[in-house]
């Protein structure tokens, strides 16, 4: 019997697809890993849940979709076989009906769903949908018996928001969602909310708002729990974190970093609204400064092309200065499937979440920082310097046996951010509207490859000096 829930939001696309499929290959040994960052010889000592002991669900917006794209996954994209597919189609089916009606009241006017509005309730208010998801979280943890379950936002980017007073304690938030203030309270913040009020660790992968409010990280450490985000990082903005430390080293001057990204998929056509673009174009144009230590002139551009479907390309110019003022240049191109790059780390921060839960660990988890391109409390953005913190991590972790007991037994702590459950507390929720006390309580802390090209990620560099 699964003993950990992953429980999706957004479930029915085609990266949560991809999760699913991967994780119960891995557990069947119908196929090899690859891309598990947790399965790195740094962390390979760290007692992590297992990836056959894991059981999935999640929210949507739409009633079906899950079966669907894994089977495009590889008809279409080509990036899985079809046998696989055939072979774990009946777990697909298991995950896909326990998938229930999400949120969808202001997440954006390329987020509203599609097939069936019927699917989602009708006229529900943020502090009512509060209550359901919180429910729904409840009855697939005792249904399945498990010992914890893992809220993961992998859902289409919202448009951003702009945090206020309202959105900096728990309080002031507790009453936006009470009084219907949806102008200020966003699907991925509902969500949120109702994970970490009932116990929940939540990991942000999406650019959207959620876990950046402050007063959601009092919340999370209010019910002592692991979080973190946000915005997964899998292609070109992973390739800038780790090449621009290169020119910050060599004390090669950067003068500008342009990036243009085409893809396709459901991303993709999210992303051609330019409301829900903005979103995307600020986590991915904000890592240079961290990395460079300045900011030179940069530019992102996001274009839908339809016919990518699940495939992605990234083309870069980098114009740079050396020795005696002369100008060169970098450019590179990565291509690579989309939900193939992300899939497996969201996998691996599921079991990193359930381990630093299992520890006693509560707050913001910055030891996974590499993993994102806007790390929650973390201004350094080279990928480097974020990996360091996990290796540092997972080592501690390996001599403390992976317990909560354990651990206290031995006096080793093992993150800053970890900090006794308080007397009294249980992992269940105030509730809203309640008459609950303690809202002010401690703030928060700061392919198969195709066989023909493109086969993958593709690296292409040339350097080019100028008179």
């Amino acid at each position: 019997m699964a003993k950990v829930g992953v429980w999706l939001v957004g479930a029915q696309g085609s990266l949560e697809s991809t999760v699913v499929l991967g994780a119960c290959a891995l557990a069947r040994g119908l196929a090899v890993g690859g891309g598990l960052v947790t399965e790195l010889p740094e962390l390979a000592g760290l007692p992590l849940v297992g990836l056959g002991d894991l059981a999935f669900g999640g929210w949507d917006i739409e009633p079906v979709g899950l079966v669907g794209h894994a089977r495009a996954l590889a008809r279409d994209d080509a990036a899985v076989a079809e046998s696989l597919v055939a072979q774990l189609e009946g777990d697909l089916t298991a995950v896909e009906a326990r998938v229930r009606p999400g949120f969808a009241d202001g997440g954006g006017p390329a987020n509203r769903p599609h097939r069936s509005r019927a699917f989602l309730p009708r006229s529900e208010s943020p502090a009512a949908a509060v209550e359901r998801l919180g429910d729904d979280l409840d009855r697939f943890r005792s249904e399945r018996k498990l010992d914890t379950v893992i809220v993961v936002n992998v859902a289409s980017t919202e448009p951003p928001l702009p945090l206020t007073r309202e959105h900096q304690r728990l309080d002031r938030l507790k009453r936006l969602i009470q009084r219907d203030r949806r102008a200020l309270v966003t699907p991925s913040m509902v969500y949120a909310y109702a994970a970490l009020e009932r116990g929940c660790p939540y990991v942000n992968f999406t650019p959207s708002s959620a876990i950046a409010a402050p007063a959601l990280q009092e919340l999370g450490l209010k019910h002592h729990v692991p979080f973190y985000g946000s915005d997964g990082k899998t292609g070109e903005t992973l390739l800038k974190t780790v090449l621009a430390p290169l020119f910050r080293y060599r004390n090669l001057e950067v003068l500008s970093w342009e990036g243009f990204n085409i893809l396709g998929g459901g991303d993709g056509r999210v992303l051609a609204d330019p409301r829900h673009k903005r979103s995307k174009v600020r986590s991915k144009g904000g890592v240079l400064a961290g990395a460079l230590g300045y900011a030179p002139h940069a530019g992102v551009a996001i274009e839908y092309v339809p016919s990518l479907g699940n495939w992605k390309t990234a083309w870069d110019f980098v114009h740079f200065k050396g020795f005696l003022g002369t100008k060169m240049s970098v450019h590179f191109i990565w291509q690579g499937c989309d939900s193939i790059l992300a899939a497996p780390l969201v996998l691996d921060l599921v079991r990193l979440t359930e381990f630093a839960q299992r520890k006693g660990e509560a707050g913001p988890m910055t030891h996974l920082a590499c993993f994102f391109k806007d790390p929650l409390g973390v201004r350094e953005r080279s990928f480097v310097e974020h990996f360091r913190p996990l290796t540092s991590h997972g080592s501690r972790g390996t001599r403390c046996a992976g317990t909560r007991a354990s651990c206290r037994r031995s006096g080793r702590a093992v993150s800053s951010s970890a900090s006794p459950t308080p007397k009294g507390h249980t992992r269940g929720r105030a509730g809203l509207g309640r008459g609950s006390g303690g809202d002010q309580g401690p703030g928060p802390v700061q392919r198969r490859p195709s066989e023909s090209w493109p086969t993958g990620a593709c690296l292409v560099v040339s350097s080019t000096g100028y008179e």
